[in-house]
């Protein structure tokens, strides 16, 4: 078990703490330099920087003021890291992450890049310390490190200050967030972190998170809606076949990418696909009167929606088969 300590912007990690409702954070790279330092489940702590740089933050400064637990890596564009996860940047708007990814950025064209790639380092269930309760930094901390020091807990004599890492991770972590309807299956379960802990445990377990789920459907069907081949990504949405509160997974081959309106009709039963691929129409658009002829002339020409070339993200067939049997307004 690993456990990094990253250094944050203190207005994004004051941003995210002063938001209960985000059970997710990217934790960006202004220029994308990869991050190799955890396993998918491991934790992530965030360290404030100088506070003369941040008088008006109402956050410390050189402090252990929250975290997370590791998720992916992936890197992506500004305006679509923001489509994924909005606020969960630790920004208010699209504007204010692009001014701020330019900002840090080195070189002069850099900072003029209209849609810059970003490092993504994306964490789930995001813990912050109450106001007033948050930690000293790692008293060896070298001030002059500005991205991440890892500490391995089973070779803790290889770096100082591993075991206060560990002991401040225990007692930060048991404030968690966990997003109940993402996440049904977690309320009042005992999970798994075995270190030190001042508290009930949090999450360490690998799960797909919300955003990673939306991410990955995504690249799977190349940023187009599998039923209108819509590219215009800000207007896609990461669809469940089978819902995860009826029996789905949160599980790429449990997805489908559909334009906004689209999975509207497609979660109310107007549309389906069989477990043959074939786009499925409900008579029902017809006898409401309402517009459904671009989907009806699909159908006709036996439209068949495309499939990732990965076996493993192959769209369920028996997923499909629920929805088709169960959901399907079939007259």
């Amino acid at each position: 078990m690993r456990i990094v300590v990253g250094v944050t912007d203190n207005r994004w990690a004051a941003f995210l703490r002063d938001r209960s409702e985000l059970t997710e954070a990217n934790f960006w790279q202004p220029s994308p330099h990869g991050f190799k330092a955890l396993s998918p489940g491991e934790p992530f702590l965030f360290k404030t920087k100088d506070p003369k740089k941040f008088r008006h933050v109402d956050i410390p400064g050189y402090s252990l003021v929250g975290g997370g637990f590791f998720d992916e890596y992936v890197e992506l564009r500004v305006s679509e890291a923001w489509t994924i996860w909005g606020p969960a940047n630790g920004v208010a708007d699209e504007a204010e992450l692009l001014a701020r990814a330019r900002s840090y950025r080195a070189g002069p064209s850099e900072g003029t890049e209209p849609d810059p790639t970003i490092g993504c380092v994306i964490l789930r269930n995001i813990f912050f310390a109450v106001r007033g309760e948050e930690l000293p930094e790692p008293p060896n901390w070298a001030r002059n490190s500005v991205t991440h020091t890892g500490y391995d807990l089973a070779q803790p004599e290889k770096r100082p200050d591993t075991e206060y890492v560990q002991h401040a991770f225990g007692a930060l972590q048991e404030r968690a967030r966990i997003d109940l309807v993402w996440e049904p299956d977690l309320r009042g379960i005992a999970l798994d972190w075995q270190g030190p802990r001042h508290g009930p445990p949090a999450l360490v377990r690998p799960r797909m998170g919300q955003g990673h789920f939306k991410r990955a459907v995504a690249a799977a069907y190349e940023n187009r809606c599998v039923i209108t081949r819509s590219g215009t990504f800000p207007s896609l949405e990461a669809a469940h076949i089978r819902p995860f509160a009826e029996g789905g997974a949160h599980a790429v081959s449990n997805g489908i990418l559909l334009r906004t309106d689209v999975h509207r009709l497609f979660d109310r039963g107007y549309l389906s696909i069989d477990p043959d691929l074939h786009l499925r129409v409900s008579p029902q658009l017809r006898d409401h009167g309402w517009n459904g002829v671009e989907f009806y002339d699909r159908e006709a020409d036996g439209y068949l929606i495309p499939e990732p070339a990965h076996p493993e993200l192959k769209p369920d067939r028996d997923a499909l088969a629920w929805h088709f049997e169960t959901k399907f307004r079939a007259a």
